[in-house]
């Protein structure tokens, strides 16, 4: 079993420091009224189409996380403690364990600030100190952000077109 990871701090390109920590079962509410901040834009390329509401349900299938085969880290609102602002997440394919689907959200009024970046960055590290060799994310073309982000992260990758959405590839073994 991996190390539990505590609640850290990240700097943004601002200099804001924002608090980063694993997502908790308790974080049920504080997801739902995250992703009622998020514009339909943000919504639509994280999602791919509209996602009218996070219903309990499907909040605690995000936050009733075993830390392994499913693992998210969220940051903090550094003015409001109790507030989520961004959400970063793998889950391991069913078929091969050492590789996982990623995704990130980071609220609107955070965006282009180095969050998102900086969320990714964290579930890299403890995507690799769980065992995951590849993390794989499915892009909107038009989501030029993401695209930087994780081409930004200075590891293999590989870029390929899947039912018009860009699938990258992220190697993240130590010889990769």
């Amino acid at each position: 079993m991996s190390r539990p990871l505590s609640e850290h701090e990240v700097r943004l390109r601002d200099g804001t420091a924002v608090s980063v920590r694993p997502i908790r079962r308790e974080d049920t509410e504080a997801l739902r009224r995250f992703y009622g901040r998020l514009s339909e834009e943000t919504i639509h390329q994280r999602f791919f189409g509209p996602y009218p509401e996070l219903d309990e349900e499907r909040a605690r299938y995000f936050t009733h996380l075993d830390g392994e085969r499913r693992f998210a880290l969220v940051a903090l609102d550094p003015e409001n403690p109790g507030e989520i602002i961004g959400v970063t997440r793998y889950d391991r394919d069913e078929d091969d364990q050492s590789r996982a689907e990623y995704a990130v959200v980071v609220e609107d009024a955070w965006q282009g600030r180095g969050l998102g970046t900086a969320l990714t960055r964290a579930i890299v590290d403890e995507a690799r100190e769980r065992g995951v060799l590849c993390l794989h994310a499915l892009v909107l073309p038009e989501n030029r952000r993401m695209v930087r982000v994780l081409q930004g992260l200075g590891l293999p990758e590989l870029v390929r077109w899947q039912d018009g959405v860009e699938l990258f590839e992220i190697d993240l073994r130590p010889d990769g």
